[in-house]
């Protein structure tokens, strides 16, 4: 009969510790004569540690805790960092750091340990603190630490704090390391001012570096200098999926959407495969650009290569269907994903509230909350924004009410926007004005922007002559919004203001905003602009306007003319 640690030093790989351990109980014995007899492995690393490294859940890993407690090994600070360690693997930032408080005496693999879990939980302020705790305790940073706390560096725009850490660096004679001077290319790239610091950090390489030139792309494009970023990926050597997925991901946050897709294309056809980070970004590129076949196409390749739809990319794919009009597709992806977090929650109850379907917003925010997910600030937005455009302000009121009263949400100016908007549509602008007076932050232009609009809709000059003040105050250059007050003026009856506006517009030169169409043809983009021709080919399409004009004058004479 094995005995316990035989019993886990021979696991199956295919079996849950919470399986094991009951074996493990059933096989324990109290003293063995032979113990010295027992695998060389066994003797050295205890079972409930070979076990840490098994588990693959919460519960498995609290079962082990408890394991450990029991035999004492808890005790042993080594032991302790490894079972932080497996809590910062399954996610669960609370339980690490209540296991990294009750550590005596952490060393850096512990401090290390701790900090990535801070930054995966997105908590690097936390990790900055830990990091200088650390330094106080008298230990010496290894590679881990100094790559750990430049990425919380880059992730709060620390500069100061970066450049210091770069400095013990330097002190500490540590040569030019891929990870650690990628994570200071990223950290100065991180800001504008720190991009010429980035570039001298790349030069310090005696020789070709992928994945620096990787992070110094991306950074050129976190600043805009897409023109930099595009040089240096076209000089690149040796282009891996980092490389390709850099320039996806950054002409779709600069808004080039339409070159993000050709870049996603190119990827493919240089037979790189792309990574989630690519799936995500042309994603949003296709809900940006409305080009459903496109969106279809990349679910489609999704598919067929059998990649795994993971929470971000599965929400992408919500988000692309709901925006280019496909809600119904959208809400198929969210019935078939594995797993949800609330971000997914937020993607499929915003894709209804746009089309209007507020019914089915509640419906969805009943389910999720009964599944136990706590909704966030952007769930609240995309309820209220349904409420909006079905026009339930006293349902409005009641998830307002709720969400500031029973979840402790603090409202934000999206939320404020989000109720003006829909007393606003509802005609009771006393209400909604009153709502923003008794606003605790001052109202930005998005607030007085949906009052002014409400004011336009509803005739109510006064009010909108207010909102309007307040708008010039905040935007005087707003070609837009000096537009929809001559709109407001005009409907009103109020020529002599809406020729003032006019003509403050023109004799300041103030853009407006024109309107956009799009059409998707054959996978490709087709992009119209009010008042400008800049279509290759926009002579084929007015000679058929032109045609299609003729037609429907022949048409009306037809049906004058009597039979």
């Amino acid at each position: 009969m094995k005995t316990s640690a035989e019993s886990y030093h021979f696991l199956p790989t295919g079996h849950s510790c919470s399986n094991w351990r009951l074996h493990m109980a059933a096989v324990a014995t109290p003293s063995l004569p032979n113990q010295n007899k027992l695998p060389s492995f066994s003797s050295r690393i205890p079972a409930p540690i070979v076990l840490l490294q098994m588990c693959s859940n919460f519960q498995e890993v609290r079962q082990v805790h408890a394991q450990l407690v029991v035999s004492g090994l808890i005790e042993r600070p080594i032991n302790g960092g490894r079972l932080l360690q497996a809590y910062v693997t399954v996610s669960n930032f609370n339980y690490a750091l209540s296991t990294f408080d009750s550590i005596s005496n952490p060393d850096v693999f512990a401090y290390n340990t701790m900090m990535r879990g801070l930054i995966l939980s997105k908590s690097p302020y936390h990790a900055l603190k830990l990091y200088s705790r650390l330094l106080l305790d008298g230990l010496k940073p290894d590679n881990y630490t100094y790559t750990f706390v430049l990425k919380a560096c880059s992730q709060v725009n620390a500069l100061f704090e970066g450049r210091e850490v770069h400095g013990r660096i330097i002190k500490a004679g540590i040569a030019p390391d891929t990870y650690i001077h990628s994570s200071l290319i990223n950290m100065y790239s991180s800001s504008s001012d720190g991009l010429v610091c980035a570039e001298r950090v790349l030069a310090g390489f005696s020789e070709d570096n992928t994945l620096a030139k990787n992070s110094l792309i991306s950074g050129y494009l976190s600043q805009g200098q897409v023109e930099s970023a595009r040089k240096m990926f076209d000089n690149l050597v040796a282009k891996d999926d980092a490389s390709w997925s850099a320039m996806v991901a950054g002409y779709t946050k600069n808004g080039m959407y339409a070159e993000a897709l050709v870049i996603f294309r190119k990827m493919l056809s240089s037979q790189v495969s792309p990574n989630e980070s690519a799936l995500v970004s042309s994603l949003c590129a296709c809900a940006n650009l409305g080009a459903l076949d496109q969106g279809k196409w990349i679910h489609a390749y999704i598919d067929r290569i059998g990649a795994r739809i993971s929470v971000t990319v599965g929400t992408a794919l919500i988000d692309m269907y709901a925006k280019c009009g496909s809600i119904e597709n959208a809400y198929e992806v969210f019935r078939k994903m594995p797993q949800k977090d609330v971000v997914s929650w937020g993607a499929i109850i915003s894709g209804f509230a746009i089309h209007g379907r507020a019914a089915k917003c509640f419906e969805l925010f009943d389910d999720m909350v009964a599944g136990g997910i706590h909704p966030n600030e952007v769930i609240f937005v995309g309820i209220l924004s349904a409420c909006s455009h079905a026009g339930y302000v006293e349902t409005g009121y009641k998830y307002f009410d709720q969400m500031v009263h029973h979840y402790g949400i603090k409202p934000s100016i999206e939320h404020y926007g989000c109720m003006v908007d829909l007393l606003g549509r509802a005609g009771r602008l006393a209400e909604a004005e009153g709502l923003i007076m008794s606003m605790p932050e001052l109202p930005n232009s998005v607030i007085w922007g949906a009052f002014l609009g409400a004011c336009r809709m509803h005739s109510d000059v006064r009010r909108g002559n207010l909102a309007f003040k307040h708008l010039t105050d905040l935007e005087p250059t707003s070609g837009d919004r000096y537009k929809l007050a001559g709109i407001m003026f005009a409907n009103a009856g109020e020529k002599e203001n809406a020729t003032k506006i006019r003509t403050i517009i023109t004799d300041n030169d103030l853009e407006t905003t024109r309107g956009v169409s799009s059409i998707e043809i054959d996978g490709v983009v087709h992009e119209f602009v009010a008042g400008t021709i800049n279509h290759s080919r926009h002579k084929e399409i007015y000679r058929m306007w032109e045609r299609v004009n003729r037609l429907l004058e022949i048409h009306e004479l037809e049906i004058c003319i009597p039979f």
